[in-house]
């Protein structure tokens, strides 16, 4: 009886201490500022589950004390979860805030008008993408990122020193203008630093606007405009730290920091690369990927004023130390005339500010400056040249009344380049190292309904080496009363001036030398296109579909021609016509839970109209443009281990390269793909940890240096019947095929 009653006492004392070793849980649940109801709220790994009222609010009794993983859940909303703490006896309260699973189409864009609107209400296509996709394929620069985005192929122009090239649509690097903040970057000299030197940690979101832009932005924007949007001080993280490291023995870090006063705000970027290890992937005796050193200093201060008017000061510094050439050749014994090499030192500064005048309108006047000095040698060939560029611009935004709204703005642009080749002055720029481009524009939105909106816009331009340019645009948007179904039609004009540097830099290699055989006269282009973007609500999700058909048409066309003289390469104008049409489809699906799918692809047809010997006239494709290019993603979340993996990569379709007459090598590149896989674990305190691999299936390209044995074409005339020469046009991609990477990120809000 005894042991009966103790028995008892002791099973009334634990049920006792295990009611008051709980706790409770409650929140609210909204998404886009409204309460959702019927919201699935559970604890992972539990049989704790709710949902919410009428209010969005839920509450969760008797819970033991412990750590849990709550997951909330809502239709067309992305999952939202949160680690949460219960103490004994103790209240733990929950606001959670669910993100739309269409957020990205509501993003604020302002490529394309010049002012801040949503993805959604723009009367042009803007595609955006943010930090988060450039860390589903870490990368060492930008340009390597731009490899899975639709309508985007990145190419490497040069086998040796990998300069590269960026074509949207089809049309190469040169027709498109690059903007940092929406200021333009150097072109010429400079532009191959664009996107290979801009570091990924400074960048918030890239913003790309296809077709010819040029009313806006003025000369170079034939192909579309990429805007990198540098991160605001107000809104980064107080300290960002990302470091990468691959099984190439290629090392980069970013370090970011900011400074939060009461009036001004401060980033501070500093980042730096190295890759120091000689690889010979495909047995040629020439480096695979050149020998680089990098530092990237930037800093940006914003400051607070009334009704949030901008205010921005910025500076940046780079320096890069690139090095490419055969195996046996020291770094040091640059300008050898018995190895080749390749090599470049550069120096670039850029300072520059924004700000908004105090007044009703937003009346916003922004000034750069920039210069970059660059010291080479391309074999024994010594290279000196420097490119100076100012950039002013004043732009006034004026809401006329609630169905019309002007833009109005002037702008000046000044560039100064010098070298030691004789290219930076001659017939083509009239003896004069400066080109002064002055420019105004308007641009005229009316709200004709509240489905239809139509944009008219003008320019005009005068480049004291171009003479005028005139560059008018017509565009029109309509969506559905729900916003599901957007179509948008545009019709655009688009110039570009010569840049003789910018022609002539693959050729200085001394493979080939450059033969203008005429006056260069400006590039002008018409562009049409019409996008179609849809969103469908599913139960598991939300799928976007965006389509879009373009067609651009060259009424003069500066085209390198590499096949008459496989000692040349010749540029002249072609008035004969030239054109470069197409379509591309992309598609991304959001789960519900936490899976990610998208797949795209564009198919383009360029060519130009050629006049024989014999008065037929013929097409000719020009080299390094890929018909048909497709990538995707897949992004999925194991949320209990807070562990994710991103499978992304490309499949490019045969394109025509640079061979030469009687060449051993195909005239077509293969089909092939390259492709990513990472997994990224995610710790409580900000940490992260990614791995993977690059080039899962290993491709490179064969013999991408024609007679890396001779390249000073000293023994051409020996055992050489073709009279093959050393060349380094035939590459298009990287050969140091498959690498592991690991690297690590940290950041403290």
């Amino acid at each position: 009886m005894k042991h009966v009653l103790l028995a008892f006492v002791l099973l009334i004392t634990s049920a006792a201490f295990a009611q008051t070793n709980t706790g409770s849980v409650t929140g609210k649940v909204t998404g886009e500022n409204e309460a959702l109801e019927l919201a699935s709220v559970l604890l992972l790994k539990t049989s704790f589950s709710v949902t919410t009222n009428s209010k969005g609010h839920f509450e969760i009794n008797n819970l033991p004390t412990g750590t849990y993983q709550m997951r909330i859940g809502y239709i067309g909303y992305e999952n939202y979860q949160q680690e949460i703490n219960v103490a004994e006896n103790g209240l733990t309260e929950i606001k959670a805030e669910l993100i739309p699973l269409t957020s990205k189409l509501k993003e604020i864009v302002v490529t394309g008008t010049l002012k801040e609107v949503a993805k959604l209400q723009s009367v042009t296509p803007v595609d955006v993408y943010t930090a988060k996709y450039f860390q589903r394929n870490p990368a060492l620069t930008l340009h390597q990122t731009l490899a899975n985005m639709n309508g985007i192929f990145p190419d490497i122009d040069n086998g040796v020193s990998n300069t590269t090239d960026v074509q949207i649509n089809g049309l190469e690097g040169n027709y498109t203008m690059f903007l940092i903040d929406g200021v333009p970057v150097m072109n010429g000299l400079a532009g191959n630093y664009s996107l290979d030197a801009t570091p990924i940690a400074m960048v918030d979101k890239m913003e790309i606007l296809k077709g010819a832009s040029s009313t806006l932005y003025g000369s170079e924007a034939i192909a579309g405009v990429i805007n990198l949007k540098t991160k605001d001080p107000a809104t980064a993280p107080c300290l960002s730290l990302n470091t990468y490291f691959d099984s190439k023995l290629t090392a980069n870090i970013d370090l970011t920091a900011v400074a939060k006063l009461k009036k001004v705000n401060a980033l501070f970027s500093i980042s730096g690369a190295a890759s120091n290890y000689r690889w010979d992937i495909d047995v040629n005796n020439f480096i695979d990927m050149p020998l680089t050193n990098r530092a990237n200093f930037y800093n940006k201060w914003s400051f607070v004023r009334k009704e949030n008017r901008i205010g921005i000061i910025y500076a940046r510094y780079l320096f890069e130390d690139r090095f490419g050439g055969q195996m046996n050749l020291p770094s040091a014994q640059r300008g050898s005339d018995s190895l080749y090499g390749e090599s470049l030192t550069t120096h670039q500064w850029h300072a520059g500010f924004q700000y908004q005048f105090p007044i009703k309108d937003k009346l916003l006047f922004l000034a750069d400056y920039s210069e970059h000095h660059q010291d080479a040698y391309f074999g024994a060939n010594k290279f000196n040249g420097i490119q100076r560029t100012g950039f002013s611009q004043l732009t006034w935004n004026k809401k006329v009344d609630q169905h019309d709204e002007l833009l109005i703005g002037v702008s000046y642009r000044l560039n100064y380049y010098a070298d030691n080749t004789g290219l930076s002055v001659d017939s083509n720029t009239e003896g004069s190292k400066f080109n002064h481009i002055g420019g105004m524009f308007m641009e005229d939105e009316i709200s004709i309904h509240s489905l239809h909106k139509l944009l008219l816009g003008v320019r005009f331009d005068y480049s004291s080496q171009a003479g005028p340019a005139f560059s008018p645009r017509l565009n029109y948007r309509w969506n559905s009363k729900d916003e599901n179904n957007v179509i948008r039609i545009g019709l655009g004009t688009g110039y570009r001036v010569p840049n003789l540097m910018n022609e002539g830099f693959g050729a200085l290699n001394g493979s080939r030398q450059v033969l203008i055989e005429e006056k260069l006269k400006p590039e002008v282009a018409i562009n049409t296109n019409a996008n179609y973007t849809r969103v469908q609500k599913l139960n598991g999700g939300v799928l976007n579909i965006d389509a879009s058909v373009f067609y651009t048409y060259f009424f003069n066309r500066i085209e390198p021609d590499y096949n008459d003289n496989p000692e040349l390469i010749i540029y002249s104008n072609n008035t004969n016509g030239a054109m470069a049409s197409g379509f591309s489809i992309n598609a991304d699906f959001t789960f519900s839970y936490p899976l990610k799918v998208g797949v795209g692809f564009t198919y383009t047809n360029v060519f130009e109209l050629e006049v024989e010997d014999d008065g037929e006239i013929e097409k000719e494709i020009p080299s390094h443009v890929p018909p048909l290019v497709a990538n995707f993603y897949l992004s999925y979340n194991f949320p209990v281990p807070q562990l994710s993996i991103d499978w992304t990569g490309n499949l490019v379709a045969p394109m025509l390269l640079t061979a030469v007459p009687n060449d051993y090598r195909p005239d077509y590149s293969a089909w092939h793909t390259i492709q990513n896989v990472q997994l990224t674990k995610k710790f409580k305190s900000g940490l992260e940890l990614y791995l993977g691999i690059k080039n899962l299936f290993n491709f490179v390209q064969k013999d991408p240096i024609l007679r890396p044995n001779d390249p000073f074409n000293r023994n051409a005339s020996v055992d050489n019947p073709f009279n093959y020469r050393f060349d380094t046009t035939y590459g298009f991609t990287s050969t140091e095929g498959i690498k592991g990477f690991v690297g690590l990120r940290y950041v403290l809000q």
